[in-house]
């Protein structure tokens, strides 16, 4: 359990660095998330070769199920990076964590479960906190779209995550990661210009921490720690990711976030911890 708790910590920090690539990288989105899918591909297919994980699929349905994953994926980050380009990392983590709620709120149509009034009464919070951590609210003009942004990228991680519980939960994280990121890879590729530099302002350094570190290793951690840590516990842990976006942001770029964007992310995180330990108690 002591291992499993320190691989989430890890985990859990490395994430909320990823934000930083999308003010790092100076290159358009779609070629940060294109070049980012085909580095941790390489990466996760060599790591499910040393460990014998096998990619091997049991359906052909599962195909286009994955086809569906991996082009959510490639929106998903699409979306979460051009939030923080149009807004800030502060802004959009904690737009983003708006999943947190959507899932809560999605996953009785998939599972044919009933939809809790007090679900909806804290996405209102969520929401309502979203908006105060916006400058300017809906009229606040590019940073509001970011946050748009960040809660489609939201809308599309939760989705993403009940298709694979639903769908999918039969396989290895890792193999379902490795294809996710090789379909979104494919995808993407075609949307890159042929005559893309890779040498100017150190990108392909920071391509390759985008994805060995903080994709493959992150996520191949995150998941491993489940293993001894219980979900609700990781829930908690991740719901402090826009905290420690925050922090980092304002370490290493300098985003000082306003201090109604502060309390609007306290708002998000703690309505996240409380489902968190809402559905742990209800699952018992």
């Amino acid at each position: 359990m002591k291992k499993g708790m320190v691989e989430l910590h890890v985990a859990v920090v490395i994430m909320s660095a990823t934000a930083l690539f999308a003010k790092l990288i100076t290159l358009p989105a779609r070629e940060i998330i294109a070049m980012r899918c085909v580095v941790a591909s390489l990466t996760l297919l060599l790591f499910t070769r040393l460990t014998g994980t096998r990619l091997r699929l049991f359906r052909r349905a599962d195909i286009a199920w994955l086809f569906l994953l991996g082009l959510i994926v490639a929106l998903h980050w699409i979306s979460f990076f051009t939030a923080i380009r149009l807004s800030s990392v502060a802004i959009a983590m904690t737009a983003f964590y708006s999943f947190t709620v959507m899932t809560v709120l999605m996953e009785p149509f998939f599972f044919q479960e009933r939809l809790d009034r007090v679900d909806l009464i804290v996405a209102l919070v969520v929401f309502g906190g979203i908006y105060l951590a916006v400058p300017g609210g809906v009229t606040g003009g590019p940073v509001a779209l970011g946050a748009g942004y960040a809660i489609f990228s939201g809308f599309l991680y939760a989705l993403r995550n009940i298709l694979y519980r639903k769908y999918l939960n039969r396989y290895p994280s890792s193999t379902m990661m490795f294809y996710q990121v090789t379909i979104a890879a494919t995808i993407l590729l075609p949307l890159v210009s042929p005559h893309i530099d890779l040498m100017t302002d150190h990108r392909w350094a920071y391509l390759i921490l985008l994805g060995v570190i903080f994709t493959a290793l992150a996520h191949t951690l995150f998941v491993d720690s489940l293993r001894t840590i219980k979900a609700a516990t990781a829930g908690l842990m991740t719901a402090l990711e826009p905290i420690y976006g925050m922090i980092i942001a304002a370490v290493v770029l300098s985003e000082i976030p306003e201090i109604q964007t502060v309390a609007g992310g306290i708002i998000v995180v703690a309505a996240a911890i409380f489902t968190s330990i809402r559905t742990d108690r209800a699952g018992q």
